[in-house]
């Protein structure tokens, strides 16, 4: 039998409090309390720990017509910061955000990677320096880093598995070079995972518990939120719908080939003979504003999306499809045609919806998770 220890109480209280004002902002002891079901006892004794170490402030009382009015309390939201990245896309996404979860600075470049991959190592060391120095923030001060690359992380060899990102990348372990060049606790996180997180956080997610998100640009990746947690796998890589075959076709050709931007852009060619689009987004344009063999290639790159988010959703019955990638392109027509294409073999009324944060949920997923652990080593230590 397992007994729960007084301390671990205390540390997984003072971590729901943390959580609680970082989202809320200046609350009351008295709301605290009773947001959190725990005793006012505990809360005054886990406040005044905290007061006491510089993580929260009071600033304030709160409004009230009866007796003495109630004194806020409130995030130091410079007392620490977390760092993150994002290398998909094209660029490098760098962001710092201070204890409240508020990017002080955020910038981005393009990515080099025709110089191989430790040329892309190092513009992603030399793109999180340079943000450190512009925002002024000293080194102390940055608990975590974040940085979100293509693939699975291997934890134990610290390097990434099955990414296509830039020839070599699976030999870098990025976690031990960033952390040797910063001297700052160093996570990685596969991007796609960041980009749900990011979007259950920040963007359209945070109403919905249950989520089946799927990126569709580069490559064809899903991942599922279920009551509000993600489902990673056994091998991490639960969501990995790019490896799903269309039937049982001896071509080695999965929907993530017959999909991603590289196979739409062949098809137009195919049909054209030029090299007008590149990209999920281009098509789009093209085909709004009355490109005929643009329409033809996104007629049928709809019909055959539908297909896999028709057997997704089978699967896992979410309560909502959030698109992200080049799939926020697609307009109110498209998705409505994707809807009635599921709805049609599937007796289900679902709600499709694009990515509020597409481009930047990465970077908000990366800020989230270097949160979260900011909280688990602020109560490791107070």
């Amino acid at each position: 039998m397992s007994h729960t220890m007084p301390k671990h109480i205390g540390d997984y209280n003072k971590n729901l409090m943390l959580s609680v004002l970082r989202e809320r902002g200046p609350t009351s002891r008295v709301e605290l309390s009773r947001i959190l079901e725990i005793s006012p006892t505990a809360i005054t004794r886990n406040t005044t720990q905290l007061l006491k170490n510089g993580i929260l402030r009071e600033c304030g009382a709160e409004q009230s017509h009866m007796g003495r009015k109630p004194v806020l309390i409130e995030l130091c939201d410079d007392f620490c910061y977390v760092l993150g990245a994002d290398i998909v896309g094209g660029t490098i996404k760098t962001a710092i955000a201070n204890l409240m979860g508020r990017i002080v600075l955020s910038h981005e470049e393009p990515i080099h990677r025709d110089r191989g991959a430790n040329a892309v190592l190092e513009q992603l060391l030399t793109a999180l320096r340079h943000i450190i120095v512009e925002t002024g923030v000293a080194l102390e001060k940055i608990w975590v880093v974040v940085v979100g690359t293509p693939g699975v992380f291997d934890p134990i060899a610290g390097k990434s598995r099955f990414t296509f990102f830039v020839e070599g990348w699976e030999d870098i372990n990025v976690r031990l070079r960033v952390f040797e060049a910063l001297s700052i606790e160093t996570l990685i996180e596969n991007d796609v995972n960041l980009d749900v997180i990011g979007e259950s956080w920040k963007g359209v997610g945070k109403e919905y518990g249950n989520i089946l998100y799927v990126k569709l640009g580069q490559g064809l990746a899903a991942r599922i939120v279920l009551q509000n947690k993600l489902i990673r796998g056994e091998n991490k890589m639960a969501g990995e719908i790019g490896y799903m075959m269309p039937g049982p076709s001896k071509s080695a050709e999965n929907y993530e080939n017959m999909l991603c931007n590289d196979a739409v852009s062949q098809r137009y060619r195919d049909i054209t003979g030029n090299c007008r689009i590149s990209t999920i987004s281009d098509l789009c344009l093209l085909a709004d504003s009355g490109d005929t063999a643009a329409k033809e290639v996104l007629n049928d790159l709809l019909e055959q999306f539908a297909v896999v988010l028709l057997n997704s959703a089978a699967v896992l019955d979410p309560q909502v499809i959030i698109l992200g990638g080049d799939a926020c392109s697609f307009k109110e027509k498209e998705i409505t045609a994707l809807k009635k294409n599921i709805e049609s073999r599937l007796p289900l009324n679902q709600k499709i919806i694009p990515s509020s944060l597409n481009k930047k949920a990465a970077l908000y997923g990366a800020i989230k998770i270097g949160l979260d652990r900011v909280e688990e080593l602020i109560t490791e230590i107070w």
